[in-house]
């Protein structure tokens, strides 16, 4: 018989431990088990998943594995998908929506401000050239970011010819295609730049600022997002969701100096839980904090399929069936002793 694991992490980064140290202590006080799957028992638990030695209710994949269906984060995934457990995200979505050049037709078929954008495949950039007329579209200098990438990796912020292109697709062997972009100027609010890193997690949206240069994050208070109408940025980030249909991700938007606002970072399904009191450029501990228990939250409703915690009636976890044996066992005592006396 498989042993169940309620909420299973999957995430090769180390620095992740306070946001594991905070899941396997909520999950503790609900009598959730729980099991973090690193990048020293990855495979280990793939194997056993694969021999049906174990099972998975829920897991939090953010691993930052799209782009390689080999990749043991990625295999976990969808094996966890095919046994019917519940993965946030679906890998199968996410593979999709993680493609910046995919998912920027999505964005555009739905209204939704982008930056001016020229897209270019791999197989065209032997003979590609940035014409005065893509310079006349997107501007000088230009952006460029792998369709397929993350943290940075193969984004030239100030291009100006084709060679930054070839620069890009160097550094990000894995992507099938390119993205040439407008540069945005955002507007100054206050002390702040119109740069802004959203959160969305199950339909709530958690607004930061953002600064693109140090990474730094910062709260949008409320009476921020009232005094600079800043409203529209959870319309977008709903809108993203709806489309996407994504349930945890962050995203970029810019309020840019036309008074528009632009999402930049389309999708980011693996968003940083680095914590602001351990890393300058984290998030904000109580971002953390708040996420991990939304992603519990969730877990947990999936888990007791929507009823109460307290129900008599509900089938528990692997420790409520502990439990039941104790008690079995205590009676079977009870009973010898009857028998003796």
């Amino acid at each position: 018989m498989a042993v169940y694991y309620d909420v299973v992490l999957s995430s090769p980064f180390p620095n992740y431990d306070f946001f594991a140290h905070r899941m396997r202590e909520l999950c503790g006080q609900l009598r959730l088990t729980t099991f973090v799957a690193d990048k020293v028992w990855v495979d280990d638990f793939l194997q056993k998943l694969k021999q049906k030695e174990i099972a998975v209710r829920v897991l939090l994949d953010l691993s930052n594995s799209q782009t390689n269906p080999e990749d043991p984060y990625m295999m976990l995934a969808k094996a966890v998908k095919r046994q019917r457990g519940y993965v946030i995200d679906d890998p199968d979505v996410t593979c999709v929506v993680a493609h910046k050049a995919l998912f920027h037709q999505i964005m555009l078929e739905n209204r939704i401000l982008v930056p001016e954008t020229v897209i270019v495949s791999r197989k065209e950039l032997d003979n590609f050239k940035i014409t005065s007329e893509i310079k006349g579209q997107v501007g000088l200098p230009f952006v460029v970011k792998p369709a397929w990438g993350d943290s940075s990796i193969g984004v030239i912020v100030d291009g100006t010819s084709q060679y930054d292109l070839f620069k890009s697709a160097e550094q990000a062997p894995n992507s099938d295609a390119f993205l040439v972009q407008r540069q945005l100027k955002p507007q100054r609010l206050g002390s702040h730049a119109g740069w802004f890193r959203m959160f969305h997690i199950f339909g709530e949206v958690i607004p930061c600022w953002w600064n693109p240069t140090s990474y730094e994050y910062h709260l949008v208070t409320p009476a921020q997002s009232r005094y600079y109408n800043l409203a529209p940025l959870a319309r977008i980030m709903r809108d993203i969701a709806r489309v996407s249909r994504m349930k945890f991700f962050t995203s970029e938007i810019c309020l840019d100096i036309d008074g528009n606002f632009y999402t930049v970072d389309y999708i980011n399904a693996d968003p940083d839980m680095n914590p602001q009191s351990f890393y300058t450029s984290g998030v904000p501990d109580e971002v953390v904090r708040h996420i991990v228990w939304l992603l519990v939250n969730e877990a947990m409703r999936f888990i007791m399929k929507g009823r109460g915690y307290f129900d008599v009636g509900l089938a528990g976890s692997d420790i409520d069936s502990y439990e039941y044996a104790q008690l079995e066992l205590s009676r079977s005592r009870k009973s010898k002793a009857k028998g003796r006396g």
